[in-house]
């Protein structure tokens, strides 16, 4: 049976080699098949991986912004313009490199990191500059707010990110703990700077606690590290940033405060989506990140231990210590009573160093003069209050401001380039200039400009002194406006006097020659008009001598409105009918006043008015009202005294008059009419007037806009009723006049007129002949009758004369000038009676009849 083969072995054997030699084949295959299949496993992995934010080869991130807000970051692919805030060190600043750095800077740039954006730094140079560029949109955002948002409309805030705590830092001589409630019951001093909201927090809490005004931190840090000063309250990364870079280590931290300051971003208004992007940005920071941050900037020993020991002076020593024991430990003794003795030394140093620039301080803020320090560009750096005073702005509205924000236009180009040439060489530049007030009004400036110079010569600042010359000018021009009226009032009072012997003699032979005449003829009619013509002229002439102060009106109580309203007709009747009069008559004083004066004053501001609306018309507004006048009222350069006055006003709606002729208007002689309409004479006899009455007449107007004059007059009692009489008639009697005066047609009239009425008369021209006459004979007169301009001899020197000679001889002084009666008093060396020429001839026999009757 061992022999024998079973039917089916040949097939069997067959299939078993088939499957071993197939089996074979899949071996082979299988690594590589494998592998494959292994490389496509990680790639699928790799991929799901990055899908799904599961790979460890590179930091874990999710985008916190959802696809609205993706989409316009990517739309947007201009930087975002970011504001850094000025002066803020630590928390945020640009380093000699131009790195930006600090808190806020960490922050902004994990932003950038987080939110995968690309931030474009600017750095203003002044908060006003860095508010402007946002109000303007020339920023996007601000990157470290701290200010009020409520105070902005223009720009949206996300939630404070950074928080930054208060602290009260003393002198290390300080040992114990403090609050603010414990400063405050030991009376303790607060040093802070000024205008910084810490001190409204202090004033409004803890309103007892005494606070030092200082210009800023560093001040503020001195004074309590040379122990002048008890605390002061600061940020940790402020105080951090001042102790180490200054240097200043005698300083400890002593407590904390409730106060905090809060900084946001403050992103543009009219972009929400990027406001909530950095909000969304700002979630997506952790505490731990947070805390790093702040760990990093604040390095300051809070918990009260020796800022020395931070010192890496100090391990150098010690380690040295270690080496060489005794060496540096007699080092450090020598080397710690030197650095005593230099840091004593220095505090010395510093303490005179800054009392004097305090002193100096000081004395720019309190000067009457103002200062104001500008930049090499000519903007401001520092303003004192008097200069602030002066223009109206306020300290803030100026500091980083070009100073042309308060130039006038009175100045050319070529004016400022030359104060600017000088500067530019180093030279003082002194000379007058006008500034422009914050009102619109002018200042004129006594300007003194001197350039600071660094140790190389080059200028770093210019320092401007300014004193306020406004009023000294006003009163100058008052004076030289004062000096022309006296000297034409000298010129009109000579011509006047002439004058006046001129009108006295027409008047006079027309008024002996009408008895002569009938009554009814023509040459009785002539006469009359030679009178009248005479007394007109004889009131112009008066009018003169009242414009030049060479003689007083003949003033009497007279009620304003009656005079206003015949004026106001009279205008009426003679202006076009294009021109409407309006009147608004609230008031119905007294004045006194010589009522032609008041008729010439409202006649002339009238047709003033109607000339400028002559072409287009107009209205003319004539008003009045009562003004009660206080002492503090009334300027220093007026000549106004406290009480009731009436305020008149005439208002035109003309031309106007432009504001460089405005001061000249009232000017003898000056007119803008052409050649041949006008004499400029007629304001300047208004102002005489006026200015007689004791009174005061100002002038307003803008080109284009109209003109008003004001005048305020004082008022008087009621006035009293006057009766109408008939004309008063010459007076007869006897006696022996010896009648003076230099003109021989007066000599004749009045002689003539005298004997006429039944005297003797002796007619001299000369008063000298006159003197000798009554030297001769005394008794051969009962009165003297004689002029007081005379050459030679005056009318009062020969009443002086004649008085030394007969005491009781009477003498009657006739003089043209009023002002003749302030160094001359009737009654005085035997004078009577002083008349003012020219009179009627009626007059003068009644005096002359008076005269010799007592």
């Amino acid at each position: 049976m061992s022999n024998t083969t079973p039917p089916n072995t040949p097939r069997n054997g067959k299939n078993r080699n088939g499957r071993s030699q197939r089996r074979q084949g899949i071996l082979k295959r299988l690594p590589g098949q494998l592998w494959g299949f292994g490389f496509a496993v990680l790639v699928i992995l790799f991929i799901a991986a990055s899908a799904f934010n599961l790979l460890p080869l590179r930091q874990i991130w999710k985008d916190p912004l959802n696809f609205e807000e993706r989409v316009w970051l990517t739309e947007h692919n201009k930087p975002i313009v970011v504001a850094a805030t000025p002066a803020s060190r630590p928390l945020e600043y640009l380093d000699e490199h131009g790195e930006y750095l600090g808190m806020v800077a960490d922050y902004m740039h994990l932003l950038e990191e987080r939110l995968h954006v690309k931030f474009k730094l600017v750095e203003p140079d002044n908060m006003n500059q860095l508010l402007e560029m946002a109000k303007n949109r020339e920023i996007d955002m601000i990157a470290g707010f701290a200010g009020n948002p409520a105070r902005i409309d223009y720009m949206q805030f996300t939630k404070p990110y950074l928080e930054l705590p208060t602290v009260i830092l003393v002198n290390k001589s300080q040992k114990e703990f403090l609050t603010l409630e414990t400063m405050r019951d030991k009376g303790m001093e607060l040093a802070l700077p000024k205008e910084y909201a810490v001190i409204d927090y202090i004033h409004k809490y803890y309103p007892d606690i005494h606070i030092q005004p200082v210009y800023n931190y560093l001040a503020a840090l001195l004074h309590v590290s040379f122990d002048e000063i008890d605390a002061t309250i600061i940020s940790l990364p402020q105080a951090s940033y001042f102790i180490e870079d200054k240097g200043i280590t005698n300083l400890r931290v002593a407590g904390h405060t409730e106060f905090a300051i809060y900084n946001r971003i403050a992103v543009r208004s009219d972009w929400p989506i990027l406001a909530r992007i950095m909000q969304k940005g700002l979630d997506t920071i952790t505490p731990a990140e947070q805390s790093t941050i702040y760990r990093r900037w604040v390095r300051l020993d809070q918990n009260y231990i020796s800022f020395f020991l931070q010192n890496k002076r100090f391990w150098f020593y010690m380690a040295g210590g270690v080496l060489f024991v005794v060496l540096t430990f007699v080092s450090i003794i020598m080397w710690n009573r030197t650095l005593q003795r230099r840091v004593q030394q220095r505090t010395e140093e510093l303490k005179k160093e800054l009392k004097d620039r305090m002193r100096m301080l000081a004395a720019m803020e309190q000067t009457e003069d103002g200062i104001f320090i500008l930049d090499t560009q000519g903007y401001v750096e520092y303003t004192n209050p008097s200069f602030q005073a002066m223009t109206g702005y306020s300290e803030t509205e100026l500091k980083g401001k070009h100073i042309a924000m308060v130039r006038s236009d009175k100045h050319n180009e070529e004016f400022y380039r030359h104060i600017w040439d000088n500067i530019g060489k180093g030279e003082v530049w002194r000379g007058q200039t006008t500034y422009k007030r914050k009102n619109g009004s002018l200042l004129e400036g006594d300007l003194s400009i001197t350039p600071v110079l660094d140790d190389e010569g080059k200028v770093i600042n210019i320092v401007e002194v300014v004193r306020d010359i406004t009023e000294k000018l006003r009163m100058e021009t008052r004076m030289r406006q004062s000096q022309k009226m006296e000297e034409l009032g000298t010129l009109a009072g000579g011509i006047a006097h002439d004058f006046n012997n001129i009108i006295a003699a027409i008047s006079g032979y027309a008024e002996l020659a009408q008895p002569s005449v009938p009554a009814e003829s023509r040459a009785a009619s002539n006469l009359d008009r030679i009178r009248k013509v005479a007394a007109r002229a004889r009131e112009m002439v008066n009018q003169i001598l009242v414009f030049s102060r060479r003689r007083e009106p003949e003033r009497r109580r007279v009620e304003l409105e009656p005079l206003i309203h015949e004026v106001l007709n009279l205008l009426r009747t003679s202006l076009p009918s294009t021109i409407t009069i309006e009147a608004d008559l609230q008031a119905n004083g007294t004045l006194m006043a010589d009522p032609s004066q008041i008729h010439q004053i409202i006649m002339n501001l009238g047709t003033n008015a109607a000339y400028a609306m002559r072409e287009s018309g107009g209205v003319l507004q004539v008003s009045t009202r009562y003004r009660d006048l206080a002492e503090r009222d009334i300027a220093p350069t007026s000549q106004l005294h406290p009480g009731r006055y009436i305020q008149l006003e005439v208002a035109d709606s003309g031309c106007g008059v432009p504001s460089e002729l405005l001061n000249r208007i009232f000017d003898p002689f000056f007119t803008t009419k052409p050649q041949g309409e006008g004499t400029g004479m007629g304001l300047a006899m208004v102002h005489g007037i006026v200015g007689s009455m004791g009174g005061e007449i100002t002038a307003r107007s803008e080109l284009g806009e109209g003109a008003t004059f004001t005048l305020l007059l004082p008022l008087a009692g009621k006035a009293k009723q006057e009766e109408a009489g008939e004309e008063e008639a010459a007076v007869t009697g006897q006696g022996r006049i010896l009648l003076v005066d230099d003109e021989e047609d007066l000599v004749a009239i009045n002689t003539q007129l005298l004997e006429d009425l039944g005297y003797k008369v002796t007619g001299l021209t000369d008063s000298r002949t006159a003197l000798k006459a009554v030297a001769s004979t005394p008794d051969a007169f009962d009165l003297i009758v004689t002029d007081q301009t005379m050459p030679g001899l005056t009318g009062a020197k020969l009443a002086e004369a004649v008085y030394a000679i007969r005491p009781d001889l009477p003498v009657i002084l006739c003089t043209g000038y009023s002002e003749v009666l302030r160094s001359i008093r009737e009654g005085q060396h035997g004078i009577r009676k002083i008349m003012l020429k020219p009179f009627e001839l009626a007059e003068f026999s009644r005096i002359v009849r008076e005269v010799l009757d007592n």
